[in-house]
């Protein structure tokens, strides 16, 4: 297919240049709409992973403020020798409710939390009504001042430490409660306004594919489909014989291994070599190899059956993959591709050609773990029939290799 058809093509309104320009340009619509997406989801999963945090921190908060509550009284009822062991938890307590408030309030990249609060959130804190920030500053700061109290001050019934009790129980945990509730409201709002949009850009891109389908793929549909399976069919032929490659063929003995080894069906390979196929080549040169290779390649694919595989797995080396064939099977099959090419004679360049072939079998054991262990044992027995002395077909039989002459 010609993308850009024509020079005539290219001056009707409605020629293949006008087709690829609609396409190239609903694809860069495409892909703007798709990265617009991309990038509000994105925002969605940060806001997500924000209120997470938030709500995280806020109920560190909490636990944290009643944790110094608790401990600011143990200390208060301990001993001495008690107290020294309390107040490094209790300045530890102190140290994340301070470094987590000012997170909060302040932002935390490591964290992922913003630079700055929702307007709602940040009238609870910093507002005339609000002014959660100060009074957390000023429970830590009541903490703070209790541990600096002299030993003879140290009592459950020192007023500093009930106004300290009475802020981590009743006070904070009240308004940082409500400042998650507020946050996660706020958040609520922002993410359902993004899948809006982001609901919107995914409606606006298939609005785009559905007229791309209607008035681009229709017109270039079937040309494409054809271009596309004559490529394919291209990667998976060898270029000089037509028949499969390497990749294919292994991918084929990879599927029917797989279906072998299911369902306990007998499978067997073989593979052939063309004797002495350099003298051919250095005789009648390569364009005589090349007409044998041919030569051989015909009368394989008459012989085998359909649903067997053969292609061409190196220079003047081929494979088969013969499901639902035991080895007296695959042996008749090889046997008489052997006896064929025997026969054969080969008209080049006034000159009559002959060849012969060894070929190898292996059978696929339910103990294999791979079919390359059955085409191992088929490429050894290749050599067996090659040291045999050619022109003949050898079978490993799991235990030894054997000639079958």
């Amino acid at each position: 297919m010609k993308l850009f058809g024509s020079e005539n093509d290219r001056t009707r309104p409605h020629g293949t240049l006008f087709y690829a320009l609609i396409y190239s340009g609903a694809l860069a619509l495409i892909a703007l709409l798709a990265l617009a997406s991309h990038l509000l989801v994105d925002k969605i999963i940060a806001e997500e992973a924000t209120t997470g945090t938030v709500v995280k921190i806020a109920a560190r908060q909490v636990a944290l403020s009643q944790r110094i509550g608790g401990l600011s009284f143990q200390y208060a009822q301990s001993a001495p020798q008690e107290r020294q062991l309390l107040e490094p938890l209790l300045r530890q307590s102190i140290g994340l409710m301070r470094s987590s408030h000012e997170a909060l309030i302040r932002g935390d990249r490591q964290l992922g939390l913003p630079d700055s609060l929702p307007s709602e959130v940040d009238e609870i804190y910093f507002g005339e009504n609000g002014g959660l920030d100060q009074r957390v500053r000023r429970f830590l700061v009541l903490a703070e001042d209790f541990l600096r109290l002299p030993e003879d001050l140290v009592d459950p019934r020192n007023q500093g430490l009930v106004r300290l009790m009475g802020a981590a129980q009743d006070t904070l945990m009240e308004e940082l409660s409500q400042a998650v509730m507020t946050y996660e409201e706020v958040s609520k709002r922002n993410i359902e306004e993004l899948r809006l949009r982001t609901y919107g850009l995914i409606a606006a891109i298939l609005s785009v594919l559905f007229l791309e389908a209607v008035f681009v793929f229709r017109p270039l549909f079937r040309n494409l489909v054809q271009q596309r399976e004559s490529l394919f069919d291209m990667a998976r032929r060898d270029p000089l014989t037509g028949c499969l490659n390497r990749r294919s063929v292994l991918e084929g003995a990879a599927l029917e291994f797989a279906r072998s080894k299911r369902y306990g069906n007998p499978l067997t390979v073989a593979m052939l070599d063309i004797d002495y196929f350099k003298h051919v080549n250095d005789k009648h040169g390569h364009a005589g190899g090349d007409a044998v290779l041919n030569r051989l390649v015909e009368m394989a694919q008459e012989t085998v059956r359909k649903t067997d595989i053969f292609g061409r797995v190196g220079g003047e080396e081929f494979a088969f993959i013969l499901p639902e064939t035991d080895l007296e099977g695959a042996y008749v099959l090889a046997e008489k591709l052997r006896m064929l090419s025997e026969a054969a004679e080969v008209r080049w360049a006034h000159e009559t050609i002959t060849f012969t072939v060894s070929i190898g079998l292996g059978v696929v054991s339910q103990l294999d773990q791979s079919e390359q262990q059955a085409l191992s044992r088929a490429d050894k027995a290749l050599y067996q029939a090659k040291q045999a002395g050619r022109n003949r077909v050898a079978a490993f039989n799991m235990d030894q290799i054997e000639a079958v002459v």
